[in-house]
């Protein structure tokens, strides 16, 4: 299939210049002339696309409305009626795969895309050294120095400080879910438990796509979180407006490309390290069952890969024994603030 030569640009931004697959993507997405029109027209207000387009005010704002309830592009709310195209891919995926009507075909073009495409550019992000976008943060009861967890360190002071705060169904458990994937996820069975903070939880009231949570709800959940098994991640610097994420190793996209893949950028590590009590540890396994990140192995006791830990606290939580605690390994200056 060819690509309309406006979104050209667009797909080699996303990292899949050339893909036949984004190309069917985009052809779903943005399905009629005008929709590549204002897609290849961004960023910009109704007016700025309106000049640039020769369409109408009216129809431009027709048209960007449809686009924004497919998920194919956003809204910057603190700036009205300005509009943009996600500059990753994985962020265009997300608001994707969320819509309740989003069609059957998509489901199996983005599992290509991530599963057969994507790890062919790894070694460019590599090459790249991006930043991660995404940072592992502990449960605190496994810390086994409570004082030296931050706020922002904390799942729960991340809650109560926010002033608004929603919840969508996982992205990329929809998407297994959707393909027959997912059915022995741990992940629990009809409760969303991707949350969104602040201006991000805005934007998602402002598609319709989630709900508003109380911060009572939303602290329940991280509770069913820990319960199953998932993994806290945020996004990977301290802003007002946030995510946070409740992983699994059989769904996330994330932890694909890291297990997997081999792309460690996927994450960045939570401050702490879990540290293993030899003279109490009897070696049964739990934790290396529990642990998404594939860093503990069993010989006489649990052995602990520090290249591999992101001090998430699931093992800490499956010791029968307690002979692992989370240790502070990293300076506050790690966690990346701009």
């Amino acid at each position: 299939m060819n690509m309309p030569d406006a979104l050209k640009k667009y797909a080699e931004r996303l990292g899949f210049p050339g893909s036949e697959t984004m190309a069917k993507i985009f052809a779903i997405l943005y399905n009629d002339a005008d929709s590549i029109a204002v897609a290849e027209a961004l960023p910009g207000s109704v007016a700025d696309i309106a000049a640039r387009t020769g369409l109408s005010e009216e129809r431009v704002l027709q048209v960007a409305q449809k686009l924004l309830r497919k998920g194919a592009i956003s809204r910057v709310l603190a700036k009205g009626d300005y509009y943009r195209l996600f500059p990753a891919m994985i962020e265009l995926r997300d608001a994707v795969v969320i819509v309740p009507d989003c069609p059957e075909e998509l489901f199996a073009l983005w599992e290509i895309i991530i599963k057969d495409e994507m790890p062919g550019i790894v070694a460019l992000f590599n090459k790249l050294k991006l930043t991660p976008m995404l940072r592992v943060i502990p449960i605190e009861e496994t810390v086994e120095n409570s004082s030296r967890v931050l706020d922002v360190d904390s799942a729960r002071q991340i809650i109560r400080s926010a002033k608004v705060i929603t919840a969508i169904p996982c992205p990329c458990r929809t998407q297994a879910q959707r393909l027959g994937k997912a059915k022995d996820c741990i992940a629990p069975k009809g409760v969303n438990l991707c949350m969104q903070i602040n201006g991000f939880a805005e934007a998602t009231i402002d598609r319709g796509v989630g709900e508003v949570l109380s911060t009572e709800e939303a602290l329940r959940r991280l509770a069913v979180a820990e319960e199953a098994g998932l993994v806290h991640t945020v996004r990977n610097n301290v802003k007002e407006d946030m995510f946070m994420c409740n992983c699994c190793s059989c769904c996330c996209t994330a932890m694909f490309l890291h297990n997997q893949v081999g792309y460690d950028a996927s994450f960045a590590p939570s401050r702490f390290l879990a540290q293993v009590d030899a003279s109490n540890c009897t070696g049964c396994g739990a934790c290396e069952e529990k642990c998404a990140f594939k860093a503990i192995t069993i010989e006489d006791t649990a052995l602990i890969d520090r290249n591999k830990c992101m001090g998430c606290g699931n093992c800490v939580i499956a010791c029968p024994v307690e002979a692992i605690a989370l240790q502070e390994a990293r300076p506050t200056e790690f966690i990346r603030r701009t």
